[in-house]
């Protein structure tokens, strides 16, 4: 297992946890936003990104196509919760 693919799974893995658990957050006038999600998918965001400079700098400037297709999906997921998390309910 190359070294930067346990980022990239603790990321994945970070993404998918709001689906399990979640703490609303009163904004007033009756409206909540989940704010553990949101803190989750910030840790899952920081750790794609440090996955993918590791990757990078290993295969000289340029990830694996797995890995890209693997990364772009976790930042499609990251970014649909934390809409999901942020929009006021």
């Amino acid at each position: 297992m190359p070294p930067y693919a346990p980022q990239l799974l603790v990321a994945l893995a970070l993404a998918g946890l709001p689906f399990l658990v979640s703490y609303p957050w009163a904004i007033g006038g009756g409206r909540s936003v989940d704010a553990l999600d949101a803190f989750l998918l910030v840790f899952a965001l920081v750790n794609l990104r440090l996955a993918w400079a590791a990757a990078n700098a290993a295969h000289g400037g340029r990830a694996p196509a797995w890995f890209i297709l693997l990364g772009l999906g976790a930042a499609a997921l990251i970014a649909s919760g934390m809409i999901g998390a942020l929009t006021p309910r």
